[in-house]
């Protein structure tokens, strides 16, 4: 393992990785590229750029868990260090910037727009955000510079369940400092009068609108690329029921699936369960065992696209058991498979599953999510008319094209000097 002190460096971008492109920069401010739904949308926001001839260029702040020697926290600001820099080759090999901050335990922190951030906005023609809440764009808010942010979910949502997991001293910091602040600067950015907004989904966009006051600038949903994501009915394997997903993060609230799946292995059904998703595969392993599960439930790793494609054309359906849900890509992913999707009603599914056409929504309760995976798996013709729907549905409304078009028109809006909408086309 490299030297993290040797890595914070802070020479100039061009002593970083030599010659600036000759051609239109875009900073992407995004969260650090592992894996999720966040950085599914920067990898496609950064191929939809690059083919209208803009350099896409990532920052994010890297949190101070992983990269301590980045960050400059309250025991150290005696120390004279400054928050470093960590250069990495990321979405298919373009530049990425992993960025410290000052007292990073204060959250509103991670994003201020401090010297890093300042030198690569510079550097750059055009400045985005890739984002699950507002945030991410809190540099060019900052600075007012104009700007085009594609969020998922409102800030308080993206992360009400995680905060109750909070140890107490946190809790209170949140609730007496980092809550309110944060509001306030959410509120700011959504305000922002050089801010554009694109919404992940419309129940995303209503959540943003009564925040900010205003309407968005539109909604972009996540589009599938159906050249990985297509039905195959030899893959299907009747009563397989999965999630994809960070299953381990409370507000996908998988144990309601895993009681879901007991109640449907009590009644004897054939039912096998597949979780992906998380790192470590055996994160639920006390939970299932102590449903009896674990012969009928596999958990795998995050999954590249060309991976997980093939795992949800075998699911019969796919359960999204979530608190709150932006909208859920994995879950359009499955649907251009020919998978059927049963939800809770937690926000952006409500969008896209329609009940009895191509799937179903139910209350938070195990026994009402096991009738309905029941009547789903059981009776085949329905759940075949269901895939089919489902397949339709994301191919009309989820496309790639038209996911270029809403991006290009947004660019042309931010600066139509410096971009051709038909030219760039």
């Amino acid at each position: 393992m490299p030297n993290l002190e040797s890595l914070v460096v802070e020479p100039s971008i061009r002593d970083q990785y030599g010659p600036v492109p000759d051609r239109p920069r875009a900073l992407i401010s995004t969260i650090e590229p592992i894996d999720g739904g966040v950085p599914t949308m920067t990898l496609c926001m950064a191929r939809i750029v690059a083919e209208l001839g803009i350099e896409p260029v990532f920052a994010w702040y890297e949190p101070w868990s992983r990269q301590p020697a980045l960050s400059v926290p309250f025991y150290g600001l005696a120390s004279g260090r400054r928050p470093g820099s960590l250069p990495r080759s990321v979405y298919e090999g373009h530049q990425g910037h992993g960025l410290g901050a000052w007292l990073p335990e204060l959250e509103f922190t991670h994003y201020l727009p401090r010297r890093h951030w300042r030198t690569l906005i510079d550097s750059c023609s055009f400045h985005l955000s890739v984002t699950g809440n507002p945030l991410c764009a809190a540099p060019y808010a900052r600075l007012g510079l104009p700007f085009l942010a594609w969020v998922a979910t409102p800030w308080e949502a993206d992360r009400s369940q995680r905060v109750q997991g909070f140890s107490l001293p946190r809790r209170l910091l949140d609730r007496g400092l980092n809550g309110p602040v944060l509001r306030r600067l959410e509120r700011q950015i959504l305000r922002a009068p050089g801010g554009r907004i694109l919404a992940l989904s419309p129940y995303t966009s209503r959540a943003l609108e009564t925040i900010a006051g205003r309407p968005m600038e539109g909604v972009l949903l996540m589009p599938v690329d159906p050249s990985v994501f297509f039905p195959a009915s030899e893959r299907l394997q009747p009563w397989k029921v999965g999630f994809a997903g960070r299953y381990a993060d409370p507000r996908k609230n998988i144990d309601l699936l895993l009681d879901a799946v007991q109640t449907l292995v009590a009644a004897g059904r054939p039912v096998q369960l597949d979780l992906v998703g998380e790192m470590d595969t055996t994160v639920l392993q006390e939970r299932l065992q102590k449903r009896g599960l674990t012969e009928v439930t596999r958990c795998l790793p995050t999954l590249s696209r060309q991976a997980l494609a093939p795992v949800l054309q075998g699911f019969d359906v796919f359960v999204i058991p979530s608190h709150q849900e932006g909208l859920c890509i994995a879950a359009l992913e499955a649907m251009a498979c020919g998978v059927p999707v049963i939800s809770t009603r937690c926000g952006g599914p409500e969008d896209y599953v329609q009940p009895g056409i191509n799937g179903d929504l139910v209350d938070r309760d195990p026994v009402a999510m096991a009738a309905a995976i029941t009547t789903m798996c059981s009776n085949r013709a329905h759940r075949q008319a269901c895939g089919a729907a489902a397949a339709a549905w994301v191919e009309t409304n989820a496309s790639v094209n038209a996911a270029r078009r809403i991006v290009t028109e947004q660019l042309a809006a931010m600066d139509p000097t410096s971009f051709s909408v038909s030219g760039a086309a």
